[in-house]
This record gives C-alpha cells, structure tokens and sequence, in this order.
C-alpha cells in the first residue's frame, strides 16, 4: 500500500469513527470561521484546540511531552520545530500550555478542518515563490512577536521521507527574530512519521521535546542563515538522539 492510500485510508477511519461528534461540532467550526467577530480570540481558540484533540483521539494519536519547564515564563517567543508528518502543527496545539500561532504554506489552508483551523487561530500564510507574500510574514510576525504573541513556524518548508535527517533550515524564517529580538524555543518532534507510515500499527506515540530556548543575547551576532544553523543542529542533535529507527 502506497503511502499516500495509507494516508486516505488512516483519515477515512477517523472521520468514520467521529462521524456523530463532526456532525455535532464541525457546523459551529465552519460557522465561527465565516463569522469570526461574533466570537473573542479565546473562544475561537479553545473550540478550535477541543476539535483538534478529539481528532487526534479519533486517529488514535497519543502524545507525550517533555521539557514544559523549558517554555519561557514570558510570551512573545518562537517555537521552532522539526517537520515530520501534516499533523505535526495539531500535535504542538494539542499539548502547548497557551496561545500560539502559526506561520503555514498557503497550499495547506484549503483543506476541509484545516481551513476552518487557520481562520479560527492566529495563522500567517506564506506562498510558495511569492517574494512579497514572504516581506508580508516577515513584518506581521516580527509585529506580532514584539506584541508578546507567540508563533510555531517549521523552518524546513516542508516534511521530507527521511525522518532522521532534518532538511536545511530556511534563513528567511528568522528575520522576524532578530528584529523583535524574540527568544527561539526549538522543538524536536519524535515519530509523528509514523502515522501515515505502512504498517505501523495504532496507538500512534508521539513526543513532544522542548528544548531549551534560545536568547537574543545568544543569536545577536549571527546572521539569519547562521540562527538557521544553530536551531536546526540543536534539533538534529535531539532527533538523532531520541529517534528510534
């Protein structure tokens, strides 16, 4: 079986599975979506992490965390992760302890739930070979970040086959950081590949490491391919460390 029918059929189950919860919930989804200001950012928030948690349960997805102490106290930081599999964003919200965004490929926001997830939360839409679509990210998150609002981005652009290596880090990612002078709090996510994977069989076992952040007074001096290097090896150094092939 070819991943991609792997993929069909492990989301099929789901939707199957939740089909009376969907058909209870995912109405009010896509109606607070379309009338965002009859809701506060909190509540739109907050329905859109309960969805998110039951289709996580429905895939049969357990997460396991690590490093929470690792957080900063303060808001206005951004998380920096390894991209391994389309659910890798829902499995940082699943277990993130407060508000975040998120700096997503356009191309991904045109999914049935994920459209609804993108307009409900904070989201910065980057196209792809758009030159003044990645000037725009770079100035609403560099605004964002100074206003202490705290972001996810996956600096690879896109997950790979191989889960074991990470892909370079783009350094246009960390444009934003130097001008707010926000902290980096990289995150190695461990074995979410395996729930689209044949053969790897439910509960799906994923964990979350929160590494320790990165300050401004660590990165001041680097330029933003080399901020990309240094978070990407701390990164890699995790993965090859935890991962189990």
């Amino acid at each position: 079986m070819t991943k991609k029918k792997t993929n069909k059929k492990i989301l099929f189950l789901a939707v199957w599975k939740s089909r009376w919860y969907i058909l209870k919930y995912y109405p009010k989804m896509i109606y607070m979506a379309d009338h965002p200001n009859k809701y506060t950012e909190q509540e739109r928030y907050e329905y859109t992490i309960k969805l998110i948690n039951f289709l996580l349960k429905a895939c049969d997805v357990q997460v396991q965390t690590y490093g929470m102490e690792n957080i900063p106290a303060e808001d206005g930081f951004l998380v920096c992760s390894n991209h391994q599999e389309k659910f890798d964003p829902l499995v940082i919200w699943k277990v993130f302890p407060r508000y975040i965004g998120v700096v997503v490929n356009d191309t991904a926001c045109h999914r049935p739930f994920i459209r609804e997830v993108c307009l409900l939360i904070k989201s910065l839409k980057l196209f792809q070979n758009d030159m003044h679509s990645m000037v725009d990210v770079i100035t609403k998150l560099t605004a964002e970040l100074t206003n202490k609002q705290n972001y996810m981005i996956f600096p690879e652009g896109w997950y790979e086959e191989d889960p074991f290596t990470l892909s370079e880090f783009k350094g246009g990612c960390f444009k934003s950081i130097i001008r707010s002078k926000a902290p980096i709090l990289p995150v190695a996510l461990i074995d979410s590949y395996k729930l689209f994977k044949h053969g790897v069989q439910p509960p799906y076992n994923i964990k979350v490491h929160f590494l320790k952040p990165i300050t401004y007074d660590e990165y001041k001096d680097l330029k933003t391919i080399e901020i990309a290097t240094l978070v990407r090896e701390k990164i890699q150094a995790a993965v090859t460390e935890l991962q189990v092939r």
